[in-house]
This record gives structure tokens, C-alpha cells and sequence, in this order.
């Protein structure tokens, strides 16, 4: 017997796919009652994709098909409007599939929610600290250097020296040489 929270609503969902018929009961609190092994119901614990709770059904032909909780929730419990595609948590708790915490959104509020979110902010001010800005061993005053030595007619220098000096590969000078790397600079 599944308890029921205070002020917790139900609502039956059913799914029909290629001949095959399921019911699900839904709760405003994010729950979901399968039916189909149990006649008594039993609660889905959901797995979890890109961290989102989900739930399969599993097809007489074999094939899996995945329902996410949050949007059959929204689409049980919220209005949606025409241009309405995303389901958004508004306190970015992906698990947290109440339905106070859910809500259709467009393409644009969507992407404007994300820029919201707090992990996201996080990780923009970790690369804005991040002291790396490129990841070439060489500098543009060095590449405009080997190039300019590599070009020269009257060279001297083997092109194995030339690569211990500046701390890169042979096969580095070649490309920037045939200009595959570092093709902006002309000499």
C-alpha cells in the first residue's frame, strides 16, 4: 500500500503503443504507480538519464521506450501553451519533480533559464580564472620566428634542432612550414 502525502493528487496516465497498453498513475508531488507487473500498483524509483529521472516500458516486440518524469507530470498537471516545447525546474533540481517546480517554457525561455542556472554560472567564472587562454606550446612571436626560419632559402639549422630549441615536435614544423599550422601568419 503506497501512502499518499498531504494535498497529494493522482492523476491516470495511460500510454498505448503499437498494440500495447499501460497505466501509470501520476502524483502532483512527482510519483509515479506502475501498473504493470503489479495489479496493487508499485512505486517507480526512476533511473536517471543526463540526470533526469525516467522510467522504460519495456514492449512485447522487445524494444525499450523511455518516459522522462517531468515531462509526463507537465503534461498531466500544467497548461501548456502552442509554442511551448521545454519543460524547465525552476530551482535547476533535476529529481525535483513536484509540480510547483515544473513549468512549460519556449526555446527562449528556456535558454534564458539556463543562463540562470547556478552551475552554469560556476563554471563560467572558473574559465574566466583559468590563466590558460590557449593550449599551443608556442606563441604567435614564436610561430612568426620558425616560420620565417623554416621559409628561408639559405638555412642552416636542421629542422631536429630547430625543434629541441622550441620545445616541439618535428612533425609541428612541417605543418606550420606547409602553413596546416599556424597558417594565418605570412612571412
Amino acid at each position: 500500500m503506497i501512502k499518499n502525502f498531504r494535498q497529494e493528487r493522482w492523476k491516470t496516465y495511460h500510454l498505448d503503443i503499437w498494440m500495447d497498453r499501460f497505466v501509470y498513475n501520476i502524483s502532483n508531488y512527482g510519483r509515479v504507480i506502475s501498473f504493470v507487473k503489479n495489479p496493487e500498483g508499485e512505486l517507480l524509483s526512476g533511473g536517471r538519464n543526463s540526470g533526469y529521472l525516467s522510467f522504460a516500458v519495456v514492449l512485447k516486440n522487445g524494444k525499450n521506450k523511455s518516459y522522462y518524469f517531468h515531462r509526463v507530470i507537465s503534461e498531466l498537471f500544467l497548461n501548456k501553451k502552442e509554442d511551448d516545447t521545454f519543460v524547465i525546474h525552476k530551482n535547476y533540481e533535476k529529481h525535483d519533480n513536484q509540480v510547483l517546480n515544473l513549468a512549460w517554457a519556449n526555446k527562449e525561455e528556456w535558454i534564458k533559464h539556463q543562463f540562470g542556472n547556478p552551475n552554469v554560472k560556476e563554471n563560467k567564472l572558473k574559465r574566466k580564472l583559468r590563466q590558460v587562454t590557449s593550449y599551443s606550446k608556442l606563441t604567435y612571436g614564436q610561430a612568426v620566428i620558425l616560420k620565417k626560419k623554416l621559409l628561408d632559402p639559405n638555412r642552416k639549422t636542421r629542422i631536429r634542432i630547430l625543434a629541441k630549441q622550441f620545445g616541439v615536435s618535428e612533425m609541428q614544423l612541417y605543418r606550420i612550414k606547409s602553413g596546416e599550422n599556424w597558417g594565418d601568419i605570412e612571412v
